[in-house]
């Protein structure tokens, strides 16, 4: 007959008892206590041994999202950032255990041309005074700002009034164009081409409104001494506020130039 582990303990101690050898008073408990060297013996051997990572011992843990806006706080440094910006890594950062409370970034190498929205860093890590690492990182990056935002398709020539855009924060890295700003003032300009539903509004987009336009009647203010004549022309250029554009008195035909100074209206000098 095969007896189990506990089982031969029992009878082994029923034997002794029988025998006389062991008395009444005898303490089982001591029978089933592990010897020593065996497997659960080693076991608590092993987790007594202290783990920095763990335990708490040194400066605090250096996480993705901490070298993440370390990074942040650096770059700015480095390019002109105007927006919010945000930084994460494009790929896992094992925690880091550092020396002191504290850590600074410096990217000590970066692409030319400015932000992009995926860029390859060089960077350095300070903790405690001491360089703990210079690492080659890949990261992501937004910039995001408020612009100007066309809420419906606008077309070529229309005047930017109050109501005709919306704002709307959007990421610069990965819009077309330059978007304009919603701090930019566009009283004064009119669309260069059309803008489709939903597009940001961008340079390009803009031209200096004309105040005159080629083929319009304009009134003409010809100065010369102290003697103002206004005479009746046409415009045979549009032109916005300051431009010098070329006109025709209708009476004589001959061109003259003339500087814009309001709506349909050119100041002449002779």
């Amino acid at each position: 007959m095969i007896l189990s582990g506990r089982g031969w303990l029992l009878t082994a101690f029923l034997a002794l008892f029988c025998a006389g050898r062991l008395s009444p008073a005898a303490d089982l408990k001591s029978l089933l206590e592990p010897v020593p060297g065996s497997v659960r013996a080693a076991s608590s051997s092993k987790s007594a041994v202290s783990d920095p990572a763990i335990s708490g011992a040194g400066g605090i843990l250096l996480t993705e999202l901490d070298l993440a806006r370390a990074i942040q706080a650096d770059l700015p440094k480095r390019f002109p950032v105007k927006g919010e910006l945000r930084i994460q890594m494009a790929r896992p950062w094992v925690a880091l255990r550092l020396p002191g409370q504290e850590f600074f970034a410096e990217c000590i190498q970066i692409p030319e041309g400015g932000l992009k929205s995926s860029m390859s860093l060089t960077v350095r890590g300070v903790s405690a005074g001491k360089i703990v690492g210079e690492w080659p990182l890949q990261v992501r990056v937004e910039l995001f700002e408020e612009v100007w935002m066309a809420p419906q398709r606008l077309e070529r020539g229309q005047v930017i009034v109050s109501g005709m855009l919306v704002p709307q924060k959007v990421d610069l890295l990965r819009e077309y164009g330059q978007p304009i700003s919603t701090e930019t003032e566009l009283a004064g300009f009119e669309l260069a081409q059309s803008v489709p539903q939903g597009r940001a509004l961008s340079r390009k987009d803009l031209v200096e409104r004309s105040l005159v336009k080629r083929g319009q009647f304009v009134d003409a203010v010809a100065t010369e001494g102290g003697l103002n004549i206004r005479m009746r022309a046409m415009a045979l250029e549009a032109g916005a506020a300051g431009a010098v554009i070329r006109v025709k008195n209708l009476d004589s035909n001959k061109e003259f130039v003339g500087q814009v100074v309001g709506e349909n209206q050119v100041q002449v000098r002779f």
